[in-house]
């Protein structure tokens, strides 16, 4: 057969992941690790997440008839006013007083110093600033009074500035491009500058309102001859823009008016750029800001130390290059800091926060030990380091028993584990410690901890047996564990007796390891297992285990160098969720059963260095799927139509085989 351009040497079956980065320069990943990755990606949040849900809960605008009457906003449709405003719209008033209307809220916003001079002169037209000056002046159908430079008329000043304020967010950030407007620069007050947005997750009559919105719900209020009275005390304290909404610019610094403000949220806007203004300081009253998955760099302002009734800074997935501890701890109330996914580098801040319960600084460059200080985190519920250069020792964190989630992978630890670590932390919910260098055995405390769901030790330096007793003391009411991965460790003896009490378990990876005895069929009372990944360790010789029939919820299955014999079950065929299937460097032979063109959801199939016989069944071209497949080193004969001529044809990007 053909080798499809590949070499059989340049292809290792363990160096695919069904997810792996085309990138990567990493030659070393197994297909146990395929499934690890992705259910990484998913992992490590899903904690924090669940934090700032609810700790938004208050903030996020749950609309319902009860709360915003205009049924008009009970759509997915955008309710933004749809005219140019810079085209033909006015404000009904004449050329001249417009004109007149624009000197004097130039005068003001220069005077005032609302804004930066050079966004106001008039060489600048096409600035934000200015833009926002022409509308509120000329085009706007509120008509606004223009407060005077002379400070005569102060009433005016804060519905001015509010109302500039957010024009200018909206044309900063290129609000004329955005999917959804928002209601921004209608004609309305800005308090209904916002759009409602039903979801599958709530009953029909309500919706997730995005954009601004005030204090006092304005109601059905959306003329001026219902009160303007009700208007001037209506204040803009919330700001949520819609996430993906195609904004594109920087973060305006005049924001920083809005000095009622408590929440300001304008995340995941992949092409929001520059520095987090240090005007920012001067919100005094902000409690939440959550500015996640921008392009935002620089350092943290400073300013940022005004910030004392701030709850929750969420910072993470931008390009943030600094932080000042000493600012951060001035935010004494402050309950979930978030800065991962950054690039921040030096030692850890030595922060200093009794209400934290929240701190994730994962994906940085932080080098060092864990600071002293940090073992004054004592309400610390979730603690993620991950993926930094970080050494030393982790005793520091023995005392904080409330933790629940905690993520010290990737890092270089310089740390022995046995059965006194972390004995007394039975709030324990996820714990990964993987590829950080750490040495000892793995405690048999972790199988009794009674809130654990994942465990991973995984990419260690880990030696002895697994803690067999421990395993099989557990039961549904003393184990939730759900992840186990102690994969690329130095683990010998059997897989313990009792395994089978570890109901809740849906992915095990003992792979590349030195355990010996035979594969323990206790095994196939897991029903709920979908990720099984046993290779590369010194397995007792046997036959395919007939005990995986049973396991019809298998997505990944990796039982490479095995020591198996004998032939491939027809049954195969019945695990119909199977996506990866890696039986390479055994000893299986017969022919290929025709049930594995069944397998219509494999995208990788590995079956290379075994004593197969025979050819391709024609049931592989059911397999639409298929990306890889590997089936070199064995003794197969006939033509590749079954493969190159399948549905999937085009799909496949490895398809290494023997010359015939």
């Amino acid at each position: 057969m053909m080798d499809d351009d590949e070499d059989g040497d340049t292809i290792i079956a363990d160096d695919l992941s069904i997810d792996g980065n085309e990138n990567s320069t990493n030659n070393e990943i197994t297909s146990a690790e395929a499934a690890e990755r992705r259910y990484a990606k998913q992992r490590y949040r899903s904690w924090m997440s669940m934090l700032i849900i609810s700790t938004f809960v208050c903030s996020v605008l749950i609309a319902s008839v009860k709360f915003f009457a205009p049924g008009r906003f009970y759509s997915e449709e955008d309710t933004t006013t749809t005219y140019d405003i810079f085209g033909s719209g006015d404000n009904g008033m004449g050329d001249s007083a417009n004109q007149r209307r624009l000197e004097d809220a130039l005068d003001y916003l220069v005077t005032k110093e609302i804004s930066d001079v050079i966004t106001l002169l008039p060489n600048n037209t096409m600035s934000p600033q200015y833009m926002a000056a022409i509308w509120i002046s000329s085009i706007d159908q509120h008509r606004i009074n223009i407060p005077k430079a002379d400070g005569t008329s102060s009433k005016d000043e804060y519905p001015f500035l509010q109302r500039y304020s957010l024009a200018v967010l909206f044309l900063s950030t290129g609000g004329m491009s955005w999917i959804y407007r928002l209601n921004f620069l209608s004609g309305t007050h800005e308090c209904a500058w916002f759009t409602v947005f039903r979801s599958d997750d709530l009953p029909s009559d309500q919706g997730y309102a995005m954009g601004a919105w005030c204090d006092k719900n304005p109601g059905t209020l959306t003329e001026r001859d219902q009160g303007d009275n009700l208007w001037e005390s209506a204040i803009v304290t919330d700001i949520h823009l819609l996430p993906n909404n195609n904004a594109v610019g920087r973060l305006p610094s005049e924001l920083r008016h809005l000095r009622y403000l408590k929440t300001l949220r304008i995340y995941e806007q992949a092409f929001i750029v520059g520095e987090i203004p240090s005007g920012y300081g001067d919100l005094r009253n902000l409690q939440i800001l959550d500015l996640e998955a921008n392009q935002l760099g620089g350092p943290i302002p400073s300013s940022f130390k005004f910030l004392n009734k701030m709850t929750l800074l969420n910072l993470r997935r931008n390009r943030l290059t600094g932080i000042s501890a000493d600012a951060i701890n001035q935010m004494d109330k402050l309950a979930a800091l978030a800065l991962d996914s950054n690039m921040i580098s030096g030692k850890l801040p030595e922060f200093n926060l009794p209400n934290l319960y929240g701190l994730t600084l994962s994906d940085n460059a932080f080098t060092g030990q864990i600071p002293i200080s940090m073992a004054g985190l004592s309400n610390l519920e979730m603690l993620a380091l991950d993926h930094n250069k970080l050494t030393g020792s982790l005793d520091i964190l023995e005392g904080m028993t409330h933790l629940t989630h905690v993520y010290l992978d990737n890092n270089k630890w310089d740390h022995e584990i046995n059965d006194g670590f972390f004995a007394g932390h039975d709030n324990i919910t996820h714990l990964d410690m993987s590829n950080c260098s750490i040495r000892g055995i793995v405690p048999d405390h972790f199988f009794k901890f009674p809130k654990l769901e994942v465990l991973d030790l995984s990419r260690n330096l880990l030696e002895g047996d697994l803690p067999g007793p421990a395993i099989a003391s557990t039961n549904d009411t003393t184990t939730k564990l759900q992840y186990l991965s102690l994969h690329s460790n130095n683990i010998t003896g059997p897989i313990p007796q009792g395994i089978s009490k570890l109901k809740s378990l849906k992915h095990l990876d003992l792979s590349v390891n030195k355990m010996i005895g035979s594969i323990n069929e206790e095994l196939g009372e897991l029903k709920g297992l979908e990720y099984i990944f046993l290779g590369n360790n010194d397995f007792s010789a046997g036959k395919f285990p007939a005990w995986l029939q049973n396991l019809t919820n298998l997505e990944e299955l990796s039982l490479k160098n095995n020591n198996l014999s004998g032939e491939i079950p027809e049954w195969i065929g019945e695990l119909t969720r199977l996506v990866l299937l890696d039986l390479g460097e055994n000893f299986l032979n017969g022919t290929l059963p025709d049930s594995m063109g069944d397998l219509t959801k494999l995208w990788i199939l590995i079956l290379n260095s075994n004593n197969l016989r025979g050819s391709i069944p024609s049931s592989f071209r059911q397999l639409e799927y298929l990306e890889t497949l590997l089936i070199d080193d064995n003794s197969f004969k006939g033509n590749t139509a079954p493969v190159c001529e399948g549905r999937g044809m085009d799909r496949i990007t490895h398809f290494v085989s023997d010359c015939a």
